[in-house]
């Protein structure tokens, strides 16, 4: 259960916010729909401006509260992340799911995950002190701090295949490959 709302209008107000206990960070909100008797006061980081998609040289730099389908819908996403993204999740949740949040909530079943991996996106991790660290080692360590960028490499040819049962269910197995 909610408790308390915050919407800070800095980075700085909010990491000060998500320091206080039991509070967690608001993007999309589709983690704190669930029913719940814990109690937990929220930080709304719509203020941010860490909603954007901006191509940097080789890398494209995906803000923490880019939703799944802003990213699918972006000129600047590779194809075949645009496939692992209309398997993370159906039209409506991709529509509020954040990519952020899609990463810390991710199972062993996430294809959006699996794109990340393969291509070693890098995830900056602002906290006492900025960090940028690959997926691979945020995912069994999951350091304190805020996500506030995701990072992909857009001079690697990417590949990701998958086998569902139908086309539109999650899959039972999934590759991705970058070089």
């Amino acid at each position: 259960m909610i408790t308390d709302y915050h919407r800070p209008q800095t980075l700085k107000e909010a990491l000060t916010l998500l320091a206080q206990p039991n509070t967690v960070p608001l993007g999309g909100g589709t983690l704190l729909s669930k029913p719940t008797i814990a109690t937990v006061s929220v930080v709304d980081l719509q203020a941010l401006d860490l909603n954007t998609i901006t191509s940097k040289g080789n890398e494209l730099e995906i803000g923490a509260t880019v939703t799944l389908q802003q990213l699918l819908e972006s000129n600047l996403a590779p194809a075949a992340l645009k496939t692992a993204l209309k398997l993370e999740a159906p039209l409506n949740l991709r529509n509020s799911a954040t990519v952020a949040g899609t990463l810390v909530a991710s199972d062993g079943r996430s294809t959006f995950v699996t794109a990340l991996l393969a291509m070693d996106a890098k995830i900056t991790v602002t906290g006492k002190q900025l960090s940028v660290t690959n997926v691979g080692e945020f995912l069994p360590l999951r350091p304190k701090g805020l996500i506030t960028a995701i990072t992909i490499p857009t001079n690697a040819k990417f590949a990701f295949e998958y086998v569902s049962r139908t086309p539109a269910d999650k899959p039972l197995v999934c590759v991705a490959l970058a070089q």
